[in-house]
């Protein structure tokens, strides 16, 4: 049996120099888990395919193709599965688009999967090869906390050279808060987490010293998190991860992170404005508190990549100016901006749905740098213009240079992250960005009204 996993190229950014290609994520972690799942079988065939760092075999003689599907690529995993359908091919379609819209999703595949793949997708196989595919496969749900059943992810299948850092660990899954804006909660209600043991044995397989954790919210329990980072601490590895801002007041917990190899840190800043915190559900940050967190980090040798928005209904014209100082003020080592984007499932685009501002249902633009609402105190093109301005002033060469002088492992990472941004400020102003409507020539746009009503996972009717 051939088995052929898709990711399709959800167009993150790309460090492209000549012939040389990488994508400037870690490895995402979804394919090669799948792959793992996949219980040993005569004649059987595995092939992953990341389209974001290779090119999709379209002729390739599988018996099934399973396509993970997020909302900015969803429109090219329809169509992938469209074509391969018309070749007589099977598919099957999952991930965090298909569990928030399975309505949408379940009229371009054989087969869905709602929710998690560890019990779901092994079940699907057996059907499958016994010829009783079913429409719909929905993960059943675990009891207590604990996520079992994750095997050590098939990264032999894996092109290791096409990702910065090709090296990724999940140790938990979930969030324990509701921001507004994150897609998360729809798709993992519960915050679970792996045995340490499991994880501990997942990072000494890795070849080389580097590895990030691909967590949304990695301590989120701080007494996990004090076992996790005992346990990981003497295999002497350096690792990155994504924490919220609240969670680095405590002084222990970052001492420990830094003993356990910790070198840098993804945080959501989001604003500097304390009325906007708290209107998309994020008040648990304290803005004042910003500078003393970054530099507490830093002391540790730990480099900060600071993520701040624009569009909330708080922001204004002079949101770009004010925030570009913010960063320089706070001494963030990798800045990132993104733009507000209501993303299915979500309580802001209940509310913006609810409001009529958002402008556009073309999930393409779903990546958070289209302008895809009407804000409350701008227009688009000043919203888009100024986050354009924003990317251009904050990656000045002179800038760059600051923050990327010290003569430490953050002057490495730092350097980096900061030469990629400033790589992507001439792509932002090269490619058009703004929102675009649906072709209705185009079988993966179907055409929608101009303020179409998401489908409730409660009207599918599962016929498995």
């Amino acid at each position: 049996m051939r088995v052929l996993l898709i990711m399709p190229d959800a167009h993150m950014h790309k460090l492209r120099i000549g012939s040389y290609l990488r994508s400037m994520r870690e490895a995402p972690l979804t394919l090669t888990t799948l792959a793992a799942l996949i219980p040993p079988m005569p004649g059987l065939e595995i092939k992953l395919v990341d389209a974001s760092v290779d090119e999709i075999p379209m002729a390739y003689p599988a018996d099934l193709v399973a396509i993970s599907v997020i909302t900015g690529c969803a429109r090219s995993a329809y169509r992938l599965a469209a074509h391969f359908r018309r070749r007589g091919i099977r598919v099957v379609l999952g991930g965090v688009h298909v569990t928030i819209l399975p309505g949408e999703a379940m009229p371009h595949a054989d087969s869905i999967v709602i929710g998690r793949g560890e019990r779901a997708w092994p079940r699907l196989l057996e059907d499958f090869r016994a010829g009783k595919l079913q429409r719909v496969y929905r993960e059943s749900e675990l009891p207590g906390h604990e996520l079992p059943d994750v095997p050590a992810p098939r990264r032999d299948l894996q092109r290791r050279s096409g990702y910065m850092l090709p090296n990724t660990v999940q140790a938990t899954r979930g969030c324990r808060r509701v921001c507004d804006f994150c897609a998360v909660n729809a798709v993992w209600p519960r915050y679970l987490k792996r045995p340490v043991a499991d994880v501990v044995r997942d990072i000494r397989a890795i070849r080389g010293r580097h590895f990030a954790f691909n967590d949304v919210s990695l301590v989120d329990d701080l007494d996990y998190a004090r076992e996790l980072f005992t346990a990981i601490a003497p295999l002497k590895k350096r690792w990155g991860g994504l924490v919220t801002a609240d969670s680095l007041q405590n002084a222990e917990l970052l001492d420990l992170m830094a003993r356990s190899g910790c070198v840098y840190l993804l945080v959501g800043f989001e604003s500097g404005d304390q009325a906007t915190l708290r209107g998309i559900r994020k008040n648990f940050n304290q803005t004042l508190r910003y500078h003393d967190l970054i530099r507490s980090l830093q002391r540790r040798g730990i480099s900060v990549q600071g993520c701040f928005v624009f569009g909330f209904d708080h922001d204004d014209a002079g949101v770009f100016k004010s925030t570009v100082q913010l960063v320089r003020d706070l001494g963030v080592d990798i800045p990132r901006y993104s733009l507000y984007t209501p993303y299915p499932g979500t309580p802001l685009f209940a509310r913006l749905q609810a409001e009529r501002r958002i402008l556009s249902y073309n999930w393409d633009d779903y990546d958070t740098m289209h302008v895809v609402i009407q804000p409350a105190q701008m227009t688009p093109e000043e919203l888009y213009r100024g986050f354009k301005w924003a990317y251009q002033e904050t990656f000045r060469l002179d800038r760059v240079i600051r923050r990327s002088s010290r003569l430490d492992i953050r002057c490495a990472i730092n350097f980096v992250g900061n030469l990629c941004y400033r790589m992507f400020v001439k792509r932002l102003y090269s490619e058009p960005r703004y929102a675009t409507p649906y072709s209705l020539d185009d079988p993966g746009s179907p055409p929608l009204p101009s303020h179409w009503v998401a489908p409730k996972e409660q009207e599918v009717i599962c016929a498995g």
